[in-house]
């Protein structure tokens, strides 16, 4: 696979060539070290792959096509070459790093609002637009490093997607009628995951969890989450300040760091 260079020619207006990238993202640490790539299996396995040659904190990994993309607890996910999002970052947090797909979440969503207005997190790594899923999230630790991966569908067509999943994703095409500049979309993220990462590594995600709260789909409703190879039903609560899932069932709290939660009566998407 041939990985693109700032030495390659000058490419159209929004191709992800890191040479623009470096020159309009305002960002300090994240994204100043990019790997490009054509085609790649998975950039957060490439990120791992990395961070085990000690590669910098910041350093993001982008592909234009996944052979392999991959989601939370092994199951694949769907990019459209050309017109998706799909990079990775590596990270070395001071503390634990169970939030981080919280803070990316909602980095994404506070990013997306100028482009196509609100958008909700749903537990634990995804992001939701009209109801339809978005964007996809998965974190993975090794050495003390975090690599996080955003997969996002941005200017997909309703036929781009495979039947399997039509019925359930969106794009930010699909629901601004209009297609979005990659390269900017993407710096947009970028400056606001840095802002609250900082704010992040200063406090912890106490400061942090009212703001995921109040965009949280399914507060207040009753939900069931499968964890642990078990199955609980109760009402949503909330999340904690560790970012934990918080279930009323019978009178009694339970707290969850991680599972699949469902809307009762709804299926379970992708």
């Amino acid at each position: 696979m041939r990985r693109r260079t700032d030495r390659d020619v000058a490419c159209p207006a929004q191709d992800l060539h890191p040479a623009r990238l470096l020159g309009i993202c305002g960002t300090k640490i994240l994204g100043r070290r990019i790997v490009l790539f054509d085609s790649v299996e998975s950039t957060n396995a490439a990120a791992m792959a990395a961070v085990v040659a000690g590669a910098a904190e910041g350093t993001l990994f982008i592909a234009e096509r996944q052979t392999l993309g991959k989601g939370r607890k092994g199951r694949s996910w769907f990019s459209a070459e050309g017109k998706s999002l799909t990079f990775s970052l590596i990270l070395r947090p001071p503390r634990k790093e169970e939030a981080l797909t919280a803070i990316l979440a909602l980095a994404v969503v506070r990013a997306l609002w100028n482009f196509v207005g609100r958008s909700t997190v749903k537990w634990p790594n995804d992001v939701f637009l009209n109801g339809r899923k978005l964007a996809g999230i998965l974190a993975e630790s090794r050495e003390g490093a975090v690599v996080v991966g955003l997969g996002l569908n941005v200017n997909e067509t309703p036929a781009d997607f495979p039947s399997a999943i039509a019925g359930e994703a969106t794009s930010m095409r699909i629901a601004a009628k209009k297609t979005f500049d990659r390269a900017r979309v993407l710096c947009r993220i970028l400056e606001m995951f840095e802002a609250l990462y900082e704010e992040f590594q200063r406090g912890g995600f106490a400061p942090l969890r009212k703001d995921v709260e109040d965009r949280l789909l399914y507060i207040g409703e009753r939900v069931s989450i499968e964890s642990g190879g078990n199955v609980f039903k109760g009402n949503m609560i909330g999340i904690t300040d560790e970012g934990y899932l918080r279930l009323e069932a019978g009178g009694t709290e339970r707290v969850f760091s991680s599972g699949d939660l469902t809307l009762v009566g709804k299926t379970r998407r992708r």
